[in-house]
């Protein structure tokens, strides 16, 4: 579950065309999400919608793309759209998935990849749950069922295609042991934010993993026929070395982080190793042929094992009906 052995299973090379196909990426203007829209285009995707916070960072994102060596995106090119949304928000992420609905009649692909990482600032979100959670699993839960309808009715209408839902979640998630829904809503700093830092986003990762699980669940046993043919898996890209891990400064110093930083270049995975299995999971025929549901995946394309808690089909039913009150609550639906 580390990750820290690469198995080569699946490579690049072998995703098949993405012609005519949609898709919707969080986070997919950086880190290991910028690759993974690289590689959406680079196998001929027909649009990416792109959400994120940041609108510099997608510009910037796009410049790269369009100076990389097999991806046609020129000026004003509509193959990729930036959405801003503030995942950590009920009420924008539900707007935002009204928005996709107004923008296209089709979603292939649904890669819930962005969030916030490892912080050691305790903040809450609007709707007074704690930020790191509600970005990565309360926003990701209600932008994924706003868009089902548009899933469904993608295979409707084309009978020969299956369509994605791809989840990011992290070997991290081991570190959480125990899901208190009282704390979710906590008010009250931590007393020691480092400690608590990588609980909390170890704690959304394992949130990630359940509602991956539950949903999956749902799909399988839903009496519309559509569902069964939506995929959804969650995976691991690896120790890769991102931006956000200068966040290890702050928790074991610069000269640390720094080595921690040097150390993991050097043994951990690149990004096109992370892009590789979102890619697996997005697009390879092999998850329709070996009907792969609701597993958890390492780099590259490899299934692996969980926690027993992260296995826990009670739990994660338990966690779906309170991210559902929390929807209820704000939306008044």
């Amino acid at each position: 579950m580390t990750g820290l052995v690469t198995y080569r299973n699946f490579s690049l090379d072998d995703v098949p065309p993405l012609t005519g196909k949609v898709a919707v990426v969080t986070g997919g203007q950086g880190g290991i999400g910028k690759e993974i829209t690289a590689q959406l285009l680079l196998h001929d995707i027909a649009k990416v919608f792109i959400i994120a916070r940041n609108a510099d960072k997608y510009l910037q994102a796009q410049e790269e793309w369009r100076h990389r060596n097999g991806i046609t995106l020129g000026e004003g090119d509509t193959r990729t759209e930036f959405v801003k949304c503030d995942l950590a928000d009920i009420v924008a992420v539900n707007d935002t998935a009204e928005y996709i609905q107004h923008r296209t009649d089709r979603l292939d692909i649904l890669i819930c990849n962005g969030g916030i990482g490892i912080s050691t600032e305790y903040n809450l979100s609007p709707q007074n749950i704690e930020a790191v959670f509600a970005a990565n699993c309360v926003g990701h839960h209600r932008l994924t069922t706003r868009l089902l309808p548009l899933l469904k009715q993608t295979v409707t209408q084309d009978k020969s295609s299956n369509a994605r839902i791809v989840i990011t979640s992290s070997s991290l998630h081991t570190f959480c042991r125990k899901l208190d829904f009282g704390l979710l809503t906590t008010p009250t700093p931590p007393k020691n934010r480092y400690i608590d830092g990588i609980w909390r986003y170890a704690r959304s990762k394992l949130g990630n993993i359940l509602f991956t699980r539950e949903l999956n669940r749902r799909l399988f046993w839903d009496a519309d026929p559509a569902s069964r043919r939506i995929y959804v898996n969650t995976f691991f890209p690896g120790n890769i070395v991102t931006d956000q891990w200068n966040v290890w400064n702050d928790i074991l110093g610069s000269a640390l982080g720094a080595l921690m930083r040097f150390v993991f270049r050097l043994i951990g995975q690149r990004k096109e190793d992370g892009a590789a299995t979102a890619m697996y999971l997005a697009a390879s025929r092999n998850v329709v042929d070996e009907d792969l549901r609701g597993g958890y995946f390492i780099p590259v394309a490899t299934p692996d094992t969980t926690t027993k808690i992260a296995s826990d089909m009670e739990l994660a039913h338990r966690l779906w009906e309170w991210t559902e009150a929390q929807f209820t609550e704000t939306l008044s639906i």
